[in-house]
């Protein structure tokens, strides 16, 4: 390799399908050892495509026209010419965005370590084994020897990523690429996996190549940058440059999107009756004992809580992965059954109602689900499943159920058309728009919305929260939104609870909690979440 050589050299990568339509225009960019890079856009940018041919691993129908990709001097990919797959996996490496679709379930994670450790290292099984303890040891895993034993759909979000780490570089690899390695985890344990990577990558003098929609984390983390937009690179540089000083309009608009301003707030009177009232509610469930005799324990995983939310409120419900904020949401709406403790639904105890009233109050509550397509059904269009929940009620007449689709798909900012589309034809954003338009069709008085934004882009992001907000100066709706993205829960909400290990440890209005939080949990969440400028800060004070 020759010393002027870049750890990795793309030029003029371009992507297109069988078909001829272009996905990437001959972008160019470089990694040097030792070094963070990140590839920032949103959502069909192009940015995971162009990482995937870094590894060989386009998906069918799609190929690389054009451009050369070099890595170490050597060229490792060319259009017409295969890949050289002898550098994936041992001196190049990835970091899928969701370890439990990436990862084989049917195999323990030692064992899946393992198992790259004996194809490109050439170990035995037995020393494969011990060295996959040494590195799930190495990533921060506690009981690493217990852990190894373990399927990955038993591990913590966390937990899974930090496995997917120890894989990636169990062969000490010159390259890392990390494709959204944070998108799903609370800021917390964002904070954790971005310290741990940095950290490895100074230990083993790596280049990373950090793919990502997130601009806190790159102003935080990486120290060059490139921003892609619909197939192009618009604007690269370093990072503290392109943070404070943008030249292009697209990279302007989504620094502006991250850093947004805080939605209309209405003022809310606490004098009148709560349309929610949760009293001294708990939740446990049993915990197996190891022994298979043994009688199982409980977990406890919501303590006695009360909360009031009055009606035309925007509560926000926040906390890391554990601490209770899902059970809770679930249990409000009957999903889940509480140990302990009322629920009273505009002044009917639900745990007291008959069933013709649970009926009747299921309808005035709904949920949105963390992740649209799975709660919606990919075979049936999504225009059918609005309508169903009208049909079931029967809301409406039979011959006006289309027309509320209509004024349904309408009112969340879609085409009416769209509802002959399956899920599966739409965007993530456009996927949540429609989950929404399907809660709404009941005209509930409560809306949980449970993670509804965290893995979606920021300008996405921003629609769905003003749709939200909208929606409660159209509609007085009531939400609890649930969520650990601070910057969402800062821009939409009226009041925040902060939940820690199932128990309230502060509530307030949402300028009172963050700006000026009394508790230390809610403090270490708010330095766990830094916007831009606080990030190119602590970059300068290390």
């Amino acid at each position: 390799m020759s010393s002027q050589a870049h750890l990795l050299d793309v030029t003029q990568l371009g992507i297109a399908t069988e078909g001829g339509l272009s996905l990437v225009n001959g972008i160019s960019f470089r990694v040097e050892r030792g070094e963070i890079v990140a590839l920032v856009g949103e959502s069909g940018s192009g940015k995971t495509l162009s990482s995937l041919a870094l590894m060989g691993l386009l998906p069918s129908g799609v190929q690389q026209q054009q451009g050369d990709i070099r890595f170490e001097g050597e060229l490792i990919a060319s259009a017409g010419q295969p890949f050289a797959a002898q550098v994936r996996g041992q001196r190049i490496a990835t970091i899928f965005q969701e370890p439990m679709t990436s990862m084989n379930p049917v195999l323990k994670v030692g064992e899946q370590i393992a198992e790259v450790l004996v194809r490109h290292r050439q170990l035995s099984w037995k020393q494969a084994h011990q060295q996959a303890i040494a590195l799930l040891d190495r990533v921060g895993i506690v009981n690493p020897a217990q852990r190894a034993k373990q399927y990955i759909h038993q591990l913590s979000g966390g937990m899974r990523q930090r496995v997917m780490i120890a894989s990636a570089i169990s062969c000490k690899p010159a390259l890392l690429i990390a494709d959204e390695p944070t998108t799903a985890l609370d800021v917390t344990i964002q904070a954790q996996i971005l310290a741990l990577l940095q950290e490895i990558q100074r230990e083993m003098d790596m280049g990373i190549l950090l793919i990502t929609h997130d601009l806190s984390l790159v102003a935080r983390y990486a120290d060059r940058a490139y921003v892609m937009h619909q197939g192009n690179i618009v604007e690269h540089g370093d990072v503290p440059v392109l943070m404070t000083t943008p030249q292009d309009a697209y990279t302007r608009k989504l620094i502006q999107a991250s850093q947004p301003e805080p939605l209309p707030r209405q003022p809310i009177s606490s004098g009148n009756t709560p349309l929610l009232s949760i009293q001294a509610l708990t939740k446990s469930y049993p915990h197996k004992h190891w022994l298979p005799f043994m009688p199982a324990n409980r977990q406890t995983v919501l303590y006695p809580t009360t909360v009031d939310i009055q009606r035309g409120e925007i509560i926000g419900l926040i906390g890391e992965s554990g601490s209770g904020k899902t059970t809770l949401g679930r249990a409000i709406i009957g999903l889940v059954q509480a140990d302990s403790g009322k629920v009273i639904f505009d002044g009917i105890d639900l745990q007291r109602a008959s069933k013709m009233q649970q009926q009747a109050l299921r309808r005035r509550a709904q949920i949105i689900f963390q992740d649209p397509y799975a709660s919606l059904n990919p075979k049936i269009p999504v225009g059918e499943q609005i309508a169903e929940p009208l049909r079931v009620y029967k809301l409406r007449p039979a011959g006006e159920v289309t027309q509320r689709v209509a004024e349904l798909l309408t009112l969340v900012g879609l085409e009416p058309d769209h509802a002959s589309r399956l899920p599966g034809a739409f965007s993530g954003g456009q996927r949540q728009r429609v989950a929404i338009a399907r809660a709404l069709a009941l005209e509930p008085d409560l809306l949980v919305a449970d993670e509804a934004v965290s893995a979606l882009d920021l300008s996405v992001r921003g629609q769905i929260l003003a749709l939200l907000s909208q929606l409660r100066e159209q509609l007085g709706l009531t939400v609890l939104f649930i969520s650990h993205d601070i910057g969402a829960v800062r821009q939409l909400c009226d009041r925040v609870i902060v939940l820690y290990h199932g128990k309230v440890v502060e509530t307030g209005s949402t300028s009172e909690v963050l700006n000026a939080p009394q508790d230390e949990y809610t403090r270490q969440l708010l330095a766990a979440a830094p916007d831009i400028q606080q990030a190119l800060q602590r970059r300068k004070t290390g």
